[in-house]
């Protein structure tokens, strides 16, 4: 992804290099039930891969892992928990980058950031669409960019929640092309969605595959795909392709609250990257939600946390176009 950092948080140094020593965590892991902490509502990309992963590792690993969703205050609650749990290794959370790390830079007073986590393993990326509905004027991004011109504000984006794609769409064709379009704000992306369907609104963003059957079946219209092109819509242009001019796409990934042992960060990456791995897990619990498990899904921790690093540099040039400011 070439988005999700932050330049709020500064330099990061993870709770993984702090580690107990190893003989203190001789005895087999896990050596009981396991809780699985997601800060997202039940079904969609945030808890479907999760609540795979957790009946594998249960089946590979002998004991229960447990997922239990808490949800609320754009994932503020479940982070929280995560980070004041103990770093034993029977409180994982697996949350997307909006959650770990953006929403804490980008307010004001934050309650935790990366520094209080350790990063154990990239679990996927989320594909997203930016859809409109079939009444909105054009059928390519440049021409939906040119009734925007043509009639400022005249047409509407459904955004929610925090940072998103809806929400940086609009921002960054004001600072960048001088172009007016008027967001509306809703709970949550699938509230946006289902405006744009009945004609509230025109423009959304959803994940890639529940969002390409919509357009398959002819309810919306797919103006660009984010981060690149996908075999769901081989023929939809990716944002840079389509006239855009940043790259975004939400990562997900497993975190532990920070000082987890380094042998049982080793233990858990190796178990979920042979599950990323596997193709018939990958195609019912991963890719049916739209994400991709490309580099660096299921690569090293290290570089896991080199590449968050890279992602808040990345960042850190977005917020500075768009001028977003803690709230």
């Amino acid at each position: 992804m070439k988005y999700l950092a932050s330049s709020i948080l500064g330099l990061v140094v993870f709770g993984t290099i702090a580690a107990a020593p190893a003989t203190a965590w001789s005895q087999a892991y896990p050596a009981k039930a396991v809780r699985v902490i997601v800060p997202h509502p039940p079904g969609g990309p945030g808890d479907v891969p999760p609540r795979g992963f957790a009946q594998a590792l249960a089946q590979k690993l002998g004991q229960a892992f447990v997922i239990e969703n808490r949800e609320g205050a754009d994932g503020l609650i479940g982070a929280e928990a995560c980070m004041k749990a103990a770093a034993d290794g029977y409180t994982l959370c697996a949350t997307s980058a909006g959650v770990i790390q953006i929403n804490p830079a980008l307010r004001r007073e934050p309650t935790y950031d990366l520094t209080k986590f350790t990063a154990i393993v990239h679990s996927g990326t989320l594909q997203q669409l930016m859809l409109a509905n079939t009444s909105t004027p054009g059928n390519t991004m440049k021409e939906v960019f040119a009734a925007a011109r043509a009639k400022p504000g005249s047409i509407t984006v459904g955004t929610f929640g925090g940072i998103n794609l809806a929400s940086l769409f609009v921002g960054w064709t004001k600072a960048a092309l001088d172009l007016e379009f008027y967001p509306i704000p809703y709970k949550s992306a699938s509230q946006s969605v289902q405006a744009a369907m009945a004609g509230d609104v025109n423009i959304v963003s959803f994940a890639a595959g529940p969002g390409a059957k919509m357009v398959q079946s002819g309810k919306m219209k797919a103006l660009a795909i984010s981060p690149r092109r996908s075999s769901l819509l081989p023929e939809v242009p990716s944002l840079r392709e389509a006239g855009v001019g940043f790259d975004f796409n939400t990562w997900w990934g497993w975190f532990a609250p920070v000082g987890l042992p380094r042998e049982i960060v080793r233990r858990l990456n190796g178990e979920i990257a042979q599950l990323i791995a596997d193709p018939q897990f990958n195609a019912k619990f991963i890719a049916s939600q739209g994400l991709v498990t490309d580099q660096p899904a299921g690569a090293s921790a290290e570089e896991f946390e080199k590449f968050i690093r890279t992602e808040q540099e990345e960042f850190q040039k977005l917020v500075k176009l768009l001028g977003l400011k803690p709230q």
